[in-house]
């Protein structure tokens, strides 16, 4: 084992040094707190003994910069060697700072040489726990990692087939997704709300399901009851995703029933206004048009990036969002790489 000794009383520590040698490890030795605390930071142990008093740091200071490392380094048992013994600076030392074993000076041999097994015992079982740990935390990350693919190629799939009913790609419904996360992670969201908005936004158009193909694919211009059953997908959206204990299908069900919100309160379903509407409605309501505006359809070709942008401004406080939309500007590089790399 390698042993760490601080100790400022010359021989307390030099009997310290002689035992642990004999007894085969290797020793290092400090005459204080700060010193040994040098030693510990550029290298590992296994074990620390450490006085209590002592000068520049004392044992139950250099013990809680140990145990505030306990990510960085290997697991180290900590043996306090103190002339205190009564129960009170006991249960102070084991309990408040972490210490894990004592010994009250002067040391008994033998006692000292049983209660070190028992350190190395347990250096060794924490480690293993410790490296079990690890391991089965890089399995739960690869699992949930590789359930969070099936899920995004599931439903990608899933709603290219439906897009296409009224001419769409599976692009436009990747794009959709990719083009929210960026703006989400922009607008300061957690990882896992940028990573749920990029598996919801996709959905925002799941009611077409229960919109007829007569009036989806027609070509020609929408009468007015024709547009009232267009309108309708939101709410069979809603209706689809609704009641869900997940947070990614609680976001898809805002962005299916709210994407055709204005901001000025004058779209629909509910006529929401302003922040009325879910933040991640109003992402997907300004991204869907920019990608409405900037890739081809079967019906007609893109319109060219300065009137895309043309169109957009004129829509900012009325249709956007004003905040997302001047994020939607900066990010502009990022939304034409998204843009090719998934045409």
């Amino acid at each position: 084992m390698k042993i760490l000794i601080a100790e400022d009383e010359g021989v307390t520590r030099r009997r310290l040094q002689h035992f642990l040698e004999k007894w085969g490890h290797h020793v290092i030795t400090s005459e204080n707190g700060l010193d040994a605390l040098e030693h510990f930071l550029s290298k590992d142990f296994d074990i620390v003994i450490t006085d209590w008093m002592m000068p520049e740091m004392d044992g139950l200071e250099l013990v809680g910069h140990i145990r505030s490392r306990g990510r960085e380094k290997p697991y180290v048992y900590t043996i306090l060697l103190t002339s205190r013994g009564d129960k009170e600076d006991v249960v102070k030392g084991l309990s408040e700072v972490g210490v894990d074993d004592y010994v009250v000076k002067p040391f008994e041999p033998d006692e000292l040489r049983a209660r070190l097994t028992v350190g190395e015992r347990t250096v060794r079982l924490e480690r293993t726990l410790r490296d079990y740990g690890a391991g089965l935390e890089k399995i739960v990350q690869k699992q949930t990692r590789l359930i969070r693919q099936t899920q995004e190629e599931t439903i990608l799939r899933l709603l290219t087939a439906l897009e296409s009913r009224d001419e769409e790609t599976g692009g436009h419904v990747r794009r959709i997704g990719l083009y929210s996360a960026y703006l989400a992670e922009a607008a300061g969201w957690t990882e896992q709300q940028v990573n749920d908005i990029r598996l919801a936004a996709p959905m925002h158009d799941i009611g077409k399901i229960g919109v007829p193909d007569a009036i989806l694919q027609k070509k020609g211009p929408l009468t007015t009851d024709e547009f009232e059953v267009i309108k309708s997908h939101t709410t069979i959206g809603g209706q689809i995703l609704g009641n869900s204990e997940f947070p990614m299908l609680q976001l898809a069900q805002d962005i299916a029933l709210f994407h055709h919100e204005k901001w000025e309160g004058k779209g629909y379903p509910e006529n929401r206004s302003a922040e009325e509407i879910p933040e991640a409605a109003r992402i997907v309501a300004l991204v869907d048009v920019y990608d409405a505006l900037s890739q081809d359809r079967v019906y007609r070709k893109a319109d060219p990036e300065n009137e895309v942008l043309r169109k957009m401004e004129k829509a900012k406080g009325n249709h956007f969002d004003p905040y997302f939309y001047d994020l939607f500007i900066k990010s502009l590089p990022v939304f034409r790489r998204i843009a090719s790399e998934n045409p």
